[in-house]
């Protein structure tokens, strides 16, 4: 799959191409990590179609009602006509609810509701403040069970609650004059879909599906020490409003879908005893078994006869322990897209160099790895390892570079000579080099 990035982020300009191992080197604050986060967010909400129209209806049959419970109880008085009121609310939120799941027709619909709301009308007349308008209530009602949300409309909203959990919702170049921005996908000839617009507004055009059913992103293994607290704590997509005051207001922790995700499969329970080559050679760099443990809701490694739990792991050893596991459990597949942010940070650079071995034969084995990266080490262990194997054809190197004195980065396709990346790299070295010769 090809995806070209416009005005998205820190980037001006990208093409990237996931074909088996996709490296983008670069220093900080370049777009590395905007691009992974991307298409984490595109994969996902492809995939969560058939989930969200439910979710998206339930959530608006709960809006409708309660406004229509909060305008009517303002002309009320009396605390038993309130209490009546309140339950009378309560029991047709709950109906509506039930028939979004029921394979009913509209007539249907219309004949359930509009029972509920005439048993209520005969049950208040004659009680001051209660005015209700039984046909809106009903018609409304009957159009979000009806009407389902189109695809791009589910895939819009969607996309926008991982936008804001993922870029506090700046897709947009704040620094670009041009404040259009566009993602666009295609396999091939064959167009996928575009995603464009303004801070303000934006567009969605659906051609087709993806190849990608699913897709992991990690981004530190300081995670896992919060496992317990994040795999129970609730995301954009479990609000029942749109501001994060609404959370704040009711007390709840909420984490951003993707650190749950992640957090979710690394505590999956059915990887314990279980083999595979890539398993293997991590417990051969770390020297022990890695694995979650319901008993104690933590992490464990195990080395020979020692356990360390928790905080007492070394984050080197969390970090490919947690990949041992997406691997056992199956979250490391060939229709999925694993996507590592800068792995070398809590990595020895023996470790880095057996680890792009590891992930080499990961490609190899037909799987999808997305990984930004500034370390030497790695970068020229999976160039050396992807050469032998040889992944020529699903292997692409990029480098992530700000244009000059601007604020706006611009990623470049380098596969066929990545010395540029060297070269960035190597500026500490010189600039040490020089700090040396002047005496500091």
């Amino acid at each position: 799959m090809q995806v070209t990035f416009k005005n998205t982020g820190m980037i001006e300009e990208a093409e990237i191409e996931v074909n088996g191992l996709t490296v983008i080197a670069g220093e900080n604050d370049t777009g590395k990590s905007t691009v992974g986060k991307l298409l984490f967010a595109i994969i996902k909400t492809f995939n969560r179609f058939e989930r969200d129209t439910r979710l998206f209806q339930v959530r608006d049959i709960r809006r409708l009602i309660d406004n229509y419970y909060f305008d009517a109880r303002k002309n009320v008085d009396d605390p038993a006509v309130l209490e009546i009121g309140k339950a009378f609310f309560e029991e047709l939120k709950n109906n509506a609810l039930a028939l979004v799941d029921k394979n009913k027709s509209q007539k249907e619909i219309e004949a359930d509701i509009s029972g509920k709301m005439r048993s209520f009308t005969e049950t208040v007349q004659g009680l001051s403040g209660i005015r209700v308008n039984m046909e809106e209530i009903t018609g409304h009602i009957t159009n979000i069970i009806v009407k389902k949300p189109t695809r791009e409309l589910v895939f819009k909203r969607s996309f926008l609650l991982y936008m804001n959990a993922l870029l506090s919702g700046d897709i947009a170049n704040k620094f670009s004059a041009d404040g259009n921005y566009s993602i666009e996908g295609s396999d091939g000839r064959a167009a996928l879909f575009k995603i464009s617009g303004t801070p303000a507004d934006l567009d969605i055009r659906l051609n087709d599906r993806l190849y990608f059913e699913d897709a992991t992103f990690f981004e530190s293994p300081a995670l896992l020490n919060l496992a317990d607290t994040i795999r129970f704590s609730k995301t954009e997509f479990d609000k029942t409003g749109d501001t994060k005051r609404e959370a704040e207001l009711l007390e709840k922790a909420y984490v951003p879908e993707y650190i749950r995700d992640l957090l979710l499969k690394l505590t999956d329970q059915r990887t314990r005893g279980k083999r595979s080559e890539i398993a293997d050679g991590i417990r051969d760099i770390i020297g022990g078994e890695f694995y979650y443990d319901p008993d104690v809701r933590d992490f464990v490694f195990e080395k020979g006869e020692q356990k360390f739990i928790g905080v007492s792991i070394t984050p080197g050893v969390k970090f490919l322990g947690a990949i041992s596991i997406l691997s056992l459990s199956g979250y490391i597949t060939g229709n999925g897209l694993l996507v590592i942010d800068e792995p070398e940070t809590h990595l020895h650079p023996q470790w880095q160099i057996r680890f792009a071995e590891l992930l080499v034969r990961l490609v190899k084995d037909g799987n999808y790895i997305l990984l930004t990266s500034h370390s030497p080490y790695l970068i020229e262990a999976l160039k050396l390892y992807s050469d032998v194997e040889p992944l020529k054809e699903k292997t692409a190197f990029y480098i992530s570079e700000v244009k000059g004195s601007s604020f706006v980065s611009r990623i470049t396709n380098v596969t066929a000579d990545i010395s540029p990346i060297f070269e960035i790299l190597a500026d500490a070295y010189e600039k040490l080099e020089m700090l040396q010769l002047k005496g500091l």
